[in-house]
């Protein structure tokens, strides 16, 4: 499970671990979100979390900004061991920066990047949260990115 944002006096949100076999919480590790680096400010937090093999996840990166404002949509990998759940940060690497993959579409960057997931082909997939609501276009874009 992850924590979209920071919260407490934690220095990024938490990715916390269950253990199934034991049927209990095993830790947890502390996520390095980026900053935000829209003109309008506002913040990054984490839109989904994806399990690709053994210990190895996709974590899908967000701000809360949508077309020409957006400027953080991003995935990273990060390695979690059963060992160093102790809350201690984690280091994460780039896999994939999704700012540049609207230009060719034609369409802005939309705000709400909040589900991803990683097939048995491993190919990625993302799509969007339109909430429904009036400040958003109401659209739902579901995007195979391919293998990372």
């Amino acid at each position: 499970a992850a924590l979209q944002r920071v919260g407490g006096d934690m220095e990024g949100p938490a990715i916390l671990v269950y253990d199934l076999e034991a049927g209990s919480w095993a830790g947890h590790v502390v996520y390095p979100l980026d900053a935000p680096e829209s003109q309008d400010g506002g913040w990054v937090g984490i839109g989904d979390l994806s399990w690709v093999e053994d210990n190895h996840f996709l974590v899908l990166e967000r701000d809360n900004q949508g077309g020409p404002d957006a400027a953080v949509k991003r995935i990273y990998s990060i390695y979690l061991s059963l060992d160093e759940l102790d809350g201690r940060m984690i280091e994460k690497e780039l896999e994939m920066d999704l700012i540049g993959l609207y230009a060719p579409l034609g369409v802005f960057p939309v705000e709400k990047l909040e589900g991803m997931a990683y097939t048995e082909k491993g190919e990625v997939w993302i799509v969007n949260d339109n909430d429904g609501v009036d400040d958003n276009s109401g659209e739902t874009q579901l995007l195979n990115l391919g293998k990372l």
